[in-house]
């Protein structure tokens, strides 16, 4: 049977001083340092010859990412993880990780950052616009502006209904029936906006395709992907099951969406929340907070905090700013997250109430569906901080132009904001997002 290196193994036993050592039979320890010096003087061992049980209950314990790993350390190991994965017997929470592709790493490459490297099915994934993150999943955009949602952990990806099948877009064919463009109407509810585009088809995402989640409806056991488009942010939703796609009409300025116990939540540029019973035979919009001002000069998130609560978060967008940034050389935007508001939505007034701490919890925000964690559940996160990528209105753009991204963490006490990551090796490719990862596969009678 094969030896497991020392080194790979100590490097993940380090993660936790509690369960490990009496785990391994070992004395036991309260930092990770004593960890490690035990883990050095224990007599060598073949950790492959650990009963199969044993080392379940250690790689329960780790982190996706790192239970990765552990897979790729020995035979043994691996042969464990598989029966782990297949039996979804994880035992902790998943901490949000960062996500990126880069030019350097390969077209079909997404990295966990400092982690794990992960090879995707085709599309490359470095070509795809990533439109939102859902429960481990990635939905994204390929160079035919069609839809798919990707579980980077499995692997497993699922094509969405055609985007031909979404109200305002119409397929153009050449002379051989083949598909070559598409037309794009500028329409609402309320009327024609703008005169129709004719686009190739790896352009329509740049001008429709604008925030994407996926959900899960627990009462009839269905996925759902909503889906925010041009124009004038309105919002479209399709089941995984149907090869179809529902146009919500008439509301405009979709920001944000949230999903709770059937209902979709929407929330509009200038604070409107309405709700949607999406397995009504007739959907109705019910307003849940009416318009809360009148410029829209933030981004507008929507979630729903641990505690019950739902909260609004303001986010300013960046300004222009007058010097250079000194990766790039282009001219720089300037970041106003510091002066982002959070409000907790008081549904019986109908009005919000400004909130100046998250106390123990902890916010994701950017493109990616927004959550509120409690940090004494993930120890890797800072309480009272907001996680953040960018969601600029030109991301696509700004992404390739090489302009700085606005990710960080911005500390909700004093107003400081770090970087996640440095160097940002991600500067020149789509723009990141955060991801829970979700070892589990979807079922196969949802999308057969």
């Amino acid at each position: 049977m094969e030896m497991c290196s020392r080194e790979e193994i100590m490097d993940l036993c380090r993660q936790n001083t509690q369960v490990l050592p009496k785990q391994l039979c070992l004395p036991p320890c309260s930092t990770k340092e004593e960890l490690r010096t035990i883990l050095t003087e224990t007599t060598v061992r073949k950790f492959s010859d650990l009963p199969h049980d044993i080392l379940m209950d250690i790689i329960a314990m780790l982190e996706i990412p790192d239970a990765l790993r552990a897979a790729s350390v020995c035979s043994s190991w691996r042969s464990v993880h598989t029966k782990l994965h297949n039996l979804g017997k994880y035992k902790r929470h998943q901490t949000p990780c960062f996500l990126y592709t880069s030019q350097s790493i390969g077209e079909n490459i997404a990295c966990l950052y400092r982690t794990y490297k992960l090879t995707l099915p085709e599309p490359p994934i470095s070509r795809r616009y990533l439109l939102g993150s859902s429960d481990g999943w990635l939905v994204t955009a390929e160079e035919r502006s069609e839809m798919h949602i990707l579980n980077p952990i499995t692997g497993e990806q699922i094509a969405l209904p055609s985007v031909i099948i979404i109200n305002q877009v119409t397929p153009i064919f050449n002379r051989k029936g083949e598909l070559c463009k598409y037309r794009y109407s500028r329409h609402t509810a309320e009327g024609v906006t703008e005169s129709p585009m004719t686009l190739p088809l790896d352009k329509l995402r740049y001008f429709f395709h604008c925030k994407a989640f996926l959900f899960y409806d627990k009462f009839v056991r269905s996925y759902i992907v909503v889906l925010i488009h041009n124009p004038q942010k309105q919002i479209s939703f399709a089941r995984l099951e149907h090869d179809k796609w529902t146009w919500l009409p008439p509301h405009l300025g979709i920001h944000d969406c949230a999903y709770k116990d059937g209902l979709l939540y929407a929330v509009t540029l200038f604070g409107e929340i309405f709700s949607f019973d999406l397995d009504a035979t007739v959907i109705i919009a019910k307003v849940i907070m009416s318009r809360t001002k009148e410029y829209a000069c933030e981004r507008i998130y929507i979630v729903h905090a641990p505690c019950g609560d739902l909260l609004q978060v303001w986010k300013p967008q960046e300004g222009n700013g007058n010097w250079v940034d000194e990766i790039t050389g282009f001219p720089a935007l300037v970041s106003n997250t510091q002066n982002t508001r959070i409000f907790r939505v008081d549904t019986v007034a109908k009005k919000l109430v400004q909130i100046f701490s998250l106390d123990d919890h902890v916010l994701f925000i950017g493109n990616n569906q927004t959550s509120c964690l409690g940090a004494s559940e993930y120890p890797q996160l800072k309480a009272n901080h907001m996680y953040f990528t960018d969601d600029f209105e030109c991301l696509s753009s700004k992404s390739m132009w090489g302009l700085r991204l606005d990710i960080g963490v911005l500390n909700l006490e004093d107003k400081s904001i770090d970087e996640i990551v440095a160097p940002r090796l991600f500067l020149k490719c789509r723009a990141p997002v955060f991801l829970v990862p979700n070892p589990s596969l979807m079922n196969s009678t949802l999308h057969s």
